[in-house]
């Protein structure tokens, strides 16, 4: 009687263990730099510089090696960042995660480096996931993905690709975008059209900046790019800006792009859409995911979203929850959340802890080669 307990009382010492590693993340992810209980009882993990190629594209990354390997391989996806993989948040991020116990690998991604984001993001991400799950070495031969705001989109995509997707474990999306034109619609209008219409809180004045920033190398107009590169940071540093000098120089794909990123009448954003160059419409359709068949996903999905997100409305998780399988994605819903940021006084500390504790779960048994809970057959 005594052995067939023993099990039983071994997983529950480890759920309490885990719950407890659950807090000492999101402790240490408060500190910043600063000291923290997580830093004091582990040693850091030990950072390493790569260099990888596939197919003739070459790519760097940073690895970081934990003091105990006992949750697997996790790929780091960095967002619009012009210090890349060296952005001192993604940086303290990867250290605390290689502290309980990930072998983190952040790839240096260009387009989300220099606000040119495209489906070379994708190909870097899947030529990533070949990198760290590489047949031979001493990593395992799955990882998960973790990637925030419009690094989603392309880390999905590239996590069903048919080349890796049963190397990819599971996917941490933070904040993450489901449909591009309502994304765009959002943006620039404030109407959440998935969700709850102009209920929704007000966007971020600088959010459409930023997407004008990240489509500006899809114009062949050398002239328009400048120009609206300097609408968008001129707007960024004063959003009262004057800006009608440039405009009025603008080509016609500078002013179809201007006139997107500025309309407010959600009505007409589709139209607005197919004004633009065919490239770059080209590409906004081939980096949204509600326009592919997700059943090529067979990776678990971890949805962390706060409800007054005010970039990329909490609609778009929910429905990219809804759009698979029953149990293969769980959404965790917190206030605690300031779109990617956590928000000052860690209101609703309780379920970003949850979802902490989820992931730190999903780690465990990706390095015990078990299979996801809720993962398709």
């Amino acid at each position: 009687m005594a052995l067939s307990l023993l099990p039983l009382l071994l997983s529950g010492c480890a759920s309490l263990n885990r719950h407890h590693q659950a807090l000492l993340v999101l402790g240490d992810l408060s500190a910043g730099s600063e000291t923290s209980r997580l830093k004091r009882r582990t040693e850091p993990p030990r950072r390493e510089g790569l260099h990888y190629e596939h197919q003739g594209r070459a790519y760097q990354a940073d690895l970081y090696h934990p003091p105990t390997l006992n949750r697997g391989s996790l790929i780091l996806v960095h967002g619009f960042t012009e210090q890349g993989r060296r952005d001192a948040r993604l940086v303290a991020l990867a250290r605390t995660l290689g502290r309980v116990g990930f072998r983190v690998m952040v790839p240096e991604l260009d387009g989300l480096r220099d606000y040119s984001i495209s489906t070379r993001e994708v190909t870097a991400i899947v030529d990533a996931i070949r990198y760290a799950t590489r047949e031979g070495a001493e990593t395992p031969s799955q990882t998960a993905i973790a990637a925030v705001s419009f690094a989603v989109g392309p880390t999905l995509i590239a996590a069903m690709d048919e080349a890796v997707a049963h190397r990819v474990s599971f996917v941490v999306a933070v904040g993450g975008y489901y449909d591009m034109t309502d994304m765009l619609r959002y943006v620039t209008t404030g109407e959440d059209r998935g969700g709850i219409g102009r209920a929704a809180p007000p966007p971020q004045r600088e959010a459409r900046w930023a997407v004008l920033l990240s489509q500006l190398h899809w114009l062949r107009d050398e002239q328009d790019r400048t120009l609206l590169e300097s609408i968008a940071r001129r707007r960024l540093a004063d959003p009262d800006a004057s800006v009608a000098d440039d405009v009025r120089r603008l080509g016609p794909s500078g002013r179809a792009l201007y006139a997107l990123v500025t309309n407010q009448q959600p009505d007409r954003v589709e139209a607005l859409i197919g004004k633009l160059p065919p490239a770059l419409v080209n590409e906004l359709e081939a980096l949204d995911p509600s326009q592919r068949s997700l059943d090529r996903l067979q990776a678990r999905l971890v949805l962390i979203h706060g409800p007054q997100d005010r970039v990329i409305p909490i609609s778009h998780s929910r429905r990219l929850r809804d759009a698979l399988p029953a149990g293969q994605a769980r959404l965790f819903e917190t206030e605690a959340l300031k779109h990617v940021a956590v928000s000052p006084g860690w209101r609703d500390g309780w379920a970003l802890w949850r979802a902490v504790e989820h992931v730190l779960a999903l780690g465990e048994r990706q390095q015990q080669g078990l299979k996801p809970h809720g993962s398709p057959p």
